[in-house]
């Protein structure tokens, strides 16, 4: 009786959430292995070379992810209103195509093409009429990874980017398709196609599975920034028509600063 009733009350998302841990750690492994230098520079999203501080989109989603966590564990759970705040999270979670350059940044290192300061560059479609770029959406980015996670042999990999988020509830929530009804999240739809009613338990996990694969990149990745203390000198190039040289490779715990450098890391602070 007892292992019946907490197999009703397992958490729907385990297998996920272990299969995305194993599947992280190996992208994290396999990209420092074929290089490691890349590998450094690919923990370091929107890495653009010279920019004024304040610009960082990826570093304002980790702001976001621990703003929205503690706001919405404050919030009563039966408010309507954490409901909401959670579908503007989701969206978030879902669209921080900045934050999602580090997976697709070690798929390149991987694939021997790292150092990639655009990685999403060839998403970008133009307006026919006002030439404006029109950036990928979430659906786009997970695609993406999920088909190059695939070519390159990281098929558990991909399946996690395929499941991490549901394109219905994203396009819903962008452009308030949907209802919140006893019953659940109603997406309308309403400009053709099926429409479809999340469950709140199904709508739980749903959110759930979006909100740990980004914590877990997270995490991964400020694993292996820290492994960088003491510094670390290895050689390497940021591009193939570049001579080899030295690079210093730093995490600075008092000031949680990671970087590179060609001379000696600098002071922390």
């Amino acid at each position: 009786m007892a292992q019946a009733a907490a197999a009703q009350h397992a958490d729907p998302n385990q297998e996920f959430y272990d299969k995305a841990k194993r599947a992280l750690e190996d992208l994290f492994e396999k990209a420092k292995a074929k290089n490691e230098l890349h590998f450094a520079m690919a923990l370091m999203p929107e890495f653009r070379g010279q920019q004024d501080g304040g610009w960082n989109t990826a570093e304002e989603a980790l702001q976001a992810f621990d703003q929205f966590t503690e706001h919405i564990k404050s919030l009563d759970k039966d408010s309507i209103i954490r409901v909401r705040i959670v579908l503007a999270f989701y969206l978030m979670l879902s669209e921080c195509s900045g934050f999602y350059e580090i997976p697709k940044k070690l798929l390149l290192t991987v694939e021997g093409k790292g150092n990639n300061i655009w990685p999403f560059q060839s998403l970008v479609r133009r307006h026919e009429k006002t030439g404006r770029a029109i950036d990928p959406n979430a659906n786009e980015i997970m695609k993406n990874m999920m088909g190059h996670a695939y070519d390159i042999g990281l098929y558990d990999l991909s399946d996690i980017f395929r499941d991490a988020f549901d394109p219905d509830l994203r396009n819903a929530v962008a452009h308030a398709d949907y209802v919140l009804a006893t019953d659940g999240v109603r997406i309308r739809k309403r400009n053709g196609g099926q429409s479809r009613v999340l469950s709140w338990a199904d709508f739980d996990a749903l959110f759930c599975r979006g909100a740990n694969l980004f914590d877990y990149i997270r995490q991964f990745a400020a694993h292996y920034a820290k492994t960088y203390d003491p510094p670390k000198k290895v050689k390497g190039k940021l591009s193939y028509n570049e001579p080899e040289i030295e690079w210093t490779i730093y995490y600075l715990p008092k000031s949680n600063a990671f970087g590179l450098t060609t001379g000696e890391a600098p002071k922390d602070a």
